[in-house]
């Protein structure tokens, strides 16, 4: 004789399945370190290339500084925003 299985011991919980609050932030953390280095490497590279194509001195390399460093400061902010947004999505949960 054969029984129904019952809702609760056929679908596996919810709870075996997600990651702790702590564990999601140290994921995201990892995503915002690797990105956003990489973000700053291009900043870096671009500022020292628009340098020595344009022979720029002090003045001109503050100029780009300010033009440049915004846009890294923004893209790393919504990189940090947008990876911790994420990983405390708990439908993204593993």
């Amino acid at each position: 004789m054969s029984h129904p299985a019952s809702p609760a011991s056929s679908a596996p919980s919810a709870r075996a399945y997600s990651k702790s609050k702590f564990a999601a932030f140290l994921t995201a953390i990892g995503a915002i370190v690797l990105i956003g280095a990489e973000i700053w490497l291009a900043a870096v590279a671009a500022l020292w290339a628009l340098d020595g194509f344009f022979d720029l001195a002090m003045i001109g390399d503050l100029i780009l500084v300010a033009l440049i460093a915004p846009a890294a400061i923004w893209a790393t902010w919504m990189t940090a925003k947008l990876a911790i947004a994420a990983e405390m999505n708990p439908e993204n949960a593993d």
